[in-house]
C-alpha cells in the first residue's frame, strides 16, 4: 500500500468507523473529505497525468447500486456466464491496454464500505435464482488482491463464498500478494488466477505489476496448499510471437500441478477506438499502437480474426498436449469459433466453467 498516497473520503462518512479503520491502516500522506468523487477528480486534475495520481489514491464512499451485475458482452459473441462483483473499482496497476483508462468516470480507485449489502444482495439473488450455478469474481473493474491485506475486502469474500454451495468465486490479479491466504484452510470454490502474458511483454505494457516469475510462484505456492488455481492469456499480443506464448504455457505447466488448474482462458487484444489516443500519451513507449487492429462488430480495434484463430490454436494445441482436461474458454469470440477451436460444446464448457473441480465430468484434470 505504499503506492497509496491520499484518501478521499465522502463527507458523509466523516465519522464512519469503517472508514476510520481503514484509513488507520493505510496511513496515507493526505486524507481529504470531499462530497463526491467528482470532487476529487476535480482535484487531481491540478496534475499533469490525473490518471496516474489517481492510481495512488483511493475514494472511500458507500455504493448505492447493484453490486452483482452479469458481465457484458457484444451481441454476437458467446457469454462465458461469467458475474461480476464491484466491491473496489480502479487498479493501482497500470497497463498500457487496460480500458479502465477511458471506461471509468473516476480517477481514483473507489473503494464501498458497505459490504453488509454486497452480501445481502448475493443471498437475495441466490434465493431468487435456487440451485442455479454461478461463477463470479471482483477482477473485472478492479486488481483483486493488489491492495489486500489491507483493505480487507477478499478475506471477508473469501469467508463468505466458502459457504455458499452454488457459487464458484474467482479472484484475479497481476500481482504476487498472497498473504490473506496464509493462514486459511484450502476451498474448491474460491479459484485464484493470474492474468499472464510473456515476461519481457508484461515489464512492457503492465506497469507495477509483479513479474511473471513472481506470478507463476504465488500460484504454485497456493495450489501445493490445495487452492485451484487459473490463467488468462488475456489480452494476446501480436507481437510476443507465437513461441513465446507457447514457452509460457510450458513454464505454466511446469510450476503448477495441472490437476489444481480451474481453467486457462484465451482473449484477443480488444478496445474501443477512443482509448487509442489516450494510450499513445500515456505509454510511449508501448508497441501496441503500431498493430493492425480494426473495427469488429462491437466497434472495438482488434486484430482480425486469422490472426487471432491462428494463435488459439496453436495455444489450446500445447495446452492439451500437456493435459487434455483443463477447461479452456474463449473471451469475447464467436460460438462457432468456439466450438471449433476447443473441440467440445460451447454451452457445456460455460456450464462446467461454474463448477468446482471436484463435480465437473468432462473437465477435470488429473
Amino acid at each position: 500500500m505504499s503506492r497509496i498516497k491520499r484518501v478521499f473520503l465522502a463527507r458523509n462518512l466523516s465519522q464512519d468507523q469503517r472508514a476510520l479503520k481503514l484509513i488507520a491502516r493505510i496511513e496515507p500522506r493526505q486524507v481529504m473529505e470531499v462530497e463526491n468523487v467528482l470532487a476529487a477528480n476535480a482535484w487531481l486534475e491540478q496534475f499533469p497525468d490525473p490518471l496516474a495520481q489517481g492510481k495512488q489514491s483511493l475514494f472511500l464512499t458507500e455504493f448505492p447500486g447493484r453490486f452483482l451485475e452479469p458481465c457484458p458482452c457484444t451481441k454476437g459473441y458467446f457469454r462465458c456466464g461469467y458475474w461480476n462483483l464491484h466491491p473496489v473499482v480502479g487498479c493501482p496497476i497500470d497497463c498500457s491496454y487496460c480500458i479502465l483508462q477511458e471506461y471509468l468516470n473516476s480517477y481514483p480507485i473507489q473503494v464501498y464500505l458497505n459490504l453488509d449489502d454486497l452480501f445481502a444482495e448475493v443471498v437475495s439473488f441466490r434465493r431468487a435464482h435456487p440451485n442455479r450455478r454461478i461463477r463470479l469474481g471482483t477482477g473485472e473493474l478492479a486488481d483483486s488482491l493488489a491492495l489486500e491485506p489491507e483493505l480487507g475486502i477478499a478475506r471477508r469474500l473469501i469467508a463468505f463464498f466458502r459457504q455458499e454451495k452454488y457459487f464458484v468465486f474467482e479472484l484475479k490479479t497481476k500481482t504476487d500478494r498472497i498473504e490473506i491466504f496464509s493462514n486459511l484452510s484450502a476451498s474448491e470454490k474460491i479459484v485464484v488466477s493470474w492474468s499472464v502474458n510473456p515476461a519481457d511483454t508484461a515489464r512492457s505494457e503492465e506497469n507495477s505489476a509483479a513479474e511473471i516469475s513472481a506470478r507463476l510462484a504465488a500460484a504454485q505456492k497456493l495450489a501445493r496448499r490445495g487452492w485451484p488455481v487459473g490463467f488468462h492469456f488475456d489480452p494476446l499480443l501480436d507481437w510476443p510471437g507465437e513461441n513465446s506464448y507457447l514457452a509460457l504455457v510450458d513454464e505454466i505447466f511446469r510450476t503448477v500441478p495441472a490437476s489444481q488448474i480451474a481453467w486457462i482462458s484465451l482473449g484477443s487484444l480488444r478496445f474501443a477506438s477512443r482509448l487509442k489516443p489516450l494510450l499513445k500519451e500515456r505509454h510511449r513507449g508501448s508497441r501496441i499502437p503500431g498493430g493492425e487492429l480494426f473495427p469488429g462488430r462491437d466497434g472495438k480495434l482488434r486484430y482480425l480474426r486469422p490472426l487471432r484463430e491462428k494463435l488459439y490454436r496453436s495455444l489450446v494445441r500445447r495446452i492439451r498436449e500437456h493435459n487434455s482436461r483443463v477447461l479452456v474458454y474463449l473471451c469475447m469470440e464467436p460460438e462457432p469459433m468456439w466450438q471449433e477451436l476447443l473441440g467440445a460444446s460451447p454451452r457445456l464448457i460455460r456450464k462446467e466453467l461454474a463448477l468446482p473441480l471436484s463435480e465437473r465430468k468432462h473437465f477435470r484434470p488429473g
